[in-house]
């Protein structure tokens, strides 16, 4: 493959938009604050564009970025006005074009997060746009619904419903928050079915409880 290396002004580079017959258009894009990113790395360091130039194959006395489409785009809004090249021959097989278009766009391999961790500056890296892989986050709750087996499971059983009706259970551990919630939903007095004693209800019907938040949030 013959490839000529040299800096080329930006107004002669065009993305690849499928305008050259046989080579679909560029695939890759780089979204939101990773395309900020890279724009940054770029404009700390410019140098990098000499070491990882972008392909380029000429086309009606232009060029068009076979590889590197998104760095040309990042180059333009800095306001670059050339950039290092490597040229491809006019003769190149559109099947070579294809194939390293897709292939610069492959990653391979992957990172040994011990060696990060332990070896490199992470505040560093991830200055440079390194992207750490996202802690699964611990879903306690989820976790404990989980763990629960049909032979320690606790069922709450209200005798005065039957199945018929569909039960919604809210729980407390203080009778401060008890006392909040019987007023914050205006729940009524109601008879005991097992004394017949009047009481403080820990029962509501949905509609009461839909009146009591529509009523504190209005629309407006």
């Amino acid at each position: 493959m013959k490839t000529e290396k040299k800096m080329i002004p930006v107004k002669l580079i065009e993305q690849n938009r499928g305008q050259v017959s046989g080579l679909p258009k560029n695939p890759r894009f780089i979204r939101d604050y990773r395309y900020e990113m890279m724009k940054k790395s770029m404009e700390e360091c410019p140098e990098m564009l000499e070491l990882r130039e972008l392909i380029v194959f000429p086309h009606d006395e232009k060029y068009v970025a076979v590889c590197g489409n998104q760095r040309l785009r990042a180059g333009r809004e800095l306001g670059m006005k050339e950039m290092p090249c490597k040229v491809l021959s006019a003769d190149t097989p559109v099947e070579k074009l294809c194939e390293y278009a897709a292939k610069d766009n492959i990653q391979f391999g992957e990172d040994d997060m011990d060696i990060i961790s332990n070896e490199w500056d992470c505040g560093m890296l991830e200055g440079w746009g390194f992207e750490f892989p996202k802690q699964k986050e611990k879903e306690p709750f989820r976790e404990r619904f989980e763990a629960i087996k049909d032979d320690d499971a606790v069922y709450p059983l209200i005798p005065k419903y039957d199945e018929r009706h569909e039960l919604f259970i809210i729980q407390s551990a203080s009778e401060v928050d008890s006392n909040w919630l019987r007023e914050r939903l205006g729940m009524q007095k109601m008879k005991s079915y097992k004394t017949g004693k009047l009481t403080k209800s820990n029962v509501i019907d949905i509609k009461d409880v839909r009146h009591a938040i529509e009523d504190s949030h209005p629309k407006s």
